[in-house]
């Protein structure tokens, strides 16, 4: 092999793993929200297993999570007719402007729970906007209906009013 080709696989390798190490550091807030889903659906379930139906689980601890989700605790959710349309409520930002947020949001299923988890997608980063909350709301589908599953909010994973229409 000559020098030019030693050099270049070196330089290969060098570039595969600082874009290794770039996807690792990148998406750490993802597997440390999957990390939080789990051990909120995981209470659940135990406190079921002890507690039966209505069972409310220990609160997860935070450890500085929060700002991670950087979404606000659902309070509120309604189930349509077909059972598996759920629609939250929160309190989030604007829906315009500079300070106005967009929401997504996705259902992570166990047994006997639904855990309802919402993203925050700012206009814009970085500006000063005041604390003033608006009520929002988002729409997710369940993979089966809800039955008599417990809905759970993703900040602490706790049991939230669910009402149904009938």
């Amino acid at each position: 092999m000559t020098h030019t080709r030693w050099v270049l696989s070196i330089a290969a390798v060098v570039v595969l793993a600082l874009m290794g190490l770039l996807w690792w550091i990148t998406t750490g807030d993802d597997r440390q929200l999957d990390r939080h889903i789990r051990q909120a659906l995981e209470s659940y379930e135990q406190a079921f297993a002890r507690d039966g139906a209505g069972a409310t689980p220990t609160p997860l601890r935070r450890d500085g999570y929060g700002p991670v989700l950087g979404a606000p605790s659902v309070e509120k959710v309604t189930v349509l007719r077909d059972g598996q349309t759920l629609t939250a409520e929160f309190i989030g930002g604007k829906t315009t402007g500079p300070c106005g947020s967009d929401y997504s949001v996705r259902a992570v299923e166990s047994a006997h729970a639904a855990l309802i988890v919402v993203y925050e997608h700012p206009h814009e980063r970085g500006r000063a906007c005041t604390a003033e909350g608006y009520r929002r709301q988002v729409t997710v589908r369940l993979s089966r209906p809800l039955g008599m599953r417990a809905v759970l909010e993703a900040m602490g994973g706790m049991p939230v009013p669910v009402d149904r229409i009938s």
